[in-house]
């Protein structure tokens, strides 16, 4: 909470809500439609009341009817947080600046992706945890993102839906 919003409101302000932010292709899925499975395992469990996912992409509207589809067969959270890049717009400008909007708005846990120069960038000036997704293995970055996932307490416990 900055300064000024507990001067003004005391401690009756609340938390910001928790966020995680995720590219798509090479992070949840290759070819545009192939998932990967560490992504999917790990974006299931989460606790859709307790965690934000969004979801910030290259992609262009032109993209959104198949992006859905595979998100809901996937039943990956947050379909409706898709961030489509504008066509007038460069992917590193789009990505930057979705990720500070995203960051001023919630407490983000963590930015995953397979790219530093885009993701990574981003995340860095929105001083935002970036989390990259190895070429070859994107097991070990999601089990990364699940422990801080679990450390705020955002996974579904056994038995909830």
């Amino acid at each position: 909470m900055s300064d000024l919003a507990r001067k003004l409101f005391g401690d009756d302000v609340p938390a910001r809500s928790l966020a995680l932010i995720v590219d798509l292709d090479d992070t949840i899925c290759t070819d545009f439609d192939w998932p990967i499975r560490a992504a999917v395992e790990v974006l299931v469990r989460i606790d859709r009341q307790k965690v934000a996912v969004h979801y910030v992409t290259a992609r262009t509207e032109v993209g959104r009817a198949a992006t859905e589809r595979f998100l809901e067969e996937h039943r990956l959270p947050g379909w409706r947080n898709l961030h489509f890049c504008p066509n007038h717009l460069g992917t590193r400008k789009h990505k930057t600046d979705k990720h500070t909007l995203l960051a001023r708005e919630h407490h983000v846990i963590a930015s995953i992706g397979d790219t530093d120069e885009d993701e990574g960038a981003a995340a860095r000036v929105a001083g935002v945890p970036f989390i990259l997704v190895g070429r070859d293995n994107a097991a070990p970055a999601w089990a990364t993102v699940a422990g801080l996932i679990a450390a705020k307490g955002g996974f579904r416990q056994a038995g909830q839906d």
